[in-house]
This record gives structure tokens, sequence and C-alpha cells, in this order.
């Protein structure tokens, strides 16, 4: 391959990649159309050719300058994003583990308070019997020990009137 062929065969690759995407139909018009308007309007055509070949570049690297800073940001806010999500993590797990285990103590201890409760109570000597208590109104609690249910440890516990059943 010869020095010469390079350049045209960069030529026509570009070539080609503008035929993907401006139709040669449709650039022909549009060649057509401009060639009429600078034949019709010599000289704003040729002002807005000189503002075009003397403002293009300028533009074209402010474009680019501002599409890179824009990229640059959104990686560097994503990184710093995960960064800080990383450390918070760093302290949330631990203390997630602190209060799962607070959770499950509490809950064990509840559970256990209430069996012991009911052991204990089943360990009265009286079997069965009823236990009113009063709160100094019009309402009383009355407890009522049975030996029917094994579920509920033979235990009823109602709120009625002082005066009613």
């Amino acid at each position: 391959m010869a020095i010469r062929d390079i350049p045209a065969g960069i030529l026509a690759r570009i070539q080609a990649l503008v035929d993907r995407v401006v139709k040669p139909e449709t650039r022909s018009q549009f060649y057509a159309s401009i060639q009429t308007f600078a034949t019709d309007q010599p000289i704003l055509a040729t002002f807005l050719l000189l503002q075009v070949l003397l403002s293009g570049l300028p533009l074209l690297l402010f474009a680019s300058f501002a599409i890179g800073t824009l990229l640059v940001s959104f990686v560097s806010a994503i990184l710093f994003s995960l960064f800080w999500i990383g450390l918070a993590l760093l302290v949330l797990l631990p203390t997630l583990f602190v209060t799962v285990s607070a959770g499950l103590a509490v809950g064990l201890w509840a559970v256990g308070s209430v069996l012991i409760a009911k052991w204990a109570y089943n360990l009265l000597p009286q079997t069965r019997g009823r236990i009113e208590a009063g709160y100094g109104g019009q309402r009383k609690t009355v407890v009522t020990k049975t030996e029917d249910s094994v579920l509920d440890g033979g235990l009823r516990a109602e709120v009625r009137e002082r005066n009613g059943i």
C-alpha cells in the first residue's frame, strides 16, 4: 500500500460513514439549495460562510469541553456518592447487628418472662378459682383459672362493670 493510498482510503471511509447518516440524494438536494442561495444572495452567503468557518472551531471546542466536563463531573459524583454510601454502610451494618441483637434479647426475655410467670402461677396451691381486682372506678378485672384449656394455661381474664356480670 502506497502512502498516496492512505488518504484515499480514509476519505472513502468517511464518505461511507456520511452516506450511512445522510442519503446521497438528500445531500445533493441540500447542496443544490445552498448553491441556489449562494447564487441569489452572494454577500449574505459569504458572510455566513465566514462566520461558520471562523466560529465553528471555537464552538466545537467549547461543546467538547462542556461535554467532557459533564462526563467527568458525573463520574466524579458517582464515585463520590459510592464512597460515602460505602462509608455509611460501615456504620450501618454494626448498628443493625446491635439493634437486631437487642430486639432478639428483649423478645426472648419477654417470652421467657411469660413462660416463667405461667409456670409460677401453676405452682400456686389453688388449682381453680377466680380473682377480682377493682380499680376504684366502675370497672373491675376478673381472672379465672380453670384446667380446661392447655394452650392459654387455663387463664381467662376480662374486664367487667362493678355492679354487673
